[in-house]
This record gives structure tokens, C-alpha cells and sequence, in this order.
């Protein structure tokens, strides 16, 4: 299962993250200045069981880890 900071960061790189309309969700999102922090923990997509329903969280840690290969490389 993936981390609080990997689902912040899958979901900035997701096309397909829409948030729910969950009040709970989004209101455990928000960061000390008031902003709701996009995460997949706040999306529609993301089920009670932690899991993404479209299946785009690991396709989108392995591209995030194959960039950071990729730099290392530059």
C-alpha cells in the first residue's frame, strides 16, 4: 500500500483525479494554511478498501520511480 506522500504526489500527477464530494475526505485533507491538498485519498476513484478504481496508482509510482532513474542518468 502506498504511502500518505505517494498518493499526494500520484494524485498531482493523475489526469484523472476528481474530487469527491465527501466532506469527511476533503475536510482530513486540508493543510495548516486551509488549502485542500490533492491526494488520491480524496478522489472519487479511491475505494474504503485504499485502492484506486481505475487501477492508476502503481502504473503512476512506476513512472514517477522510472523519471527519477531517468534524472539520476542526466
Amino acid at each position: 500500500m502506498a504511502s500518505k506522500e505517494q498518493l499526494r504526489r500520484v494524485a498531482e500527477k493523475c489526469s484523472e483525479h476528481r474530487y469527491t464530494p465527501d466532506d469527511d475526505r476533503l475536510m482530513a485533507s486540508v493543510n495548516p494554511s486551509g488549502y485542500v491538498v490533492k491526494s488520491c485519498e480524496n478522489c472519487t476513484h479511491f475505494t474504503s478498501s485504499h485502492k484506486c478504481d481505475l487501477d492508476l496508482t502503481d502504473e503512476i509510482l512506476v513512472n514517477m520511480a522510472m523519471e527519477m532513474d531517468y534524472d539520476e542518468w542526466k
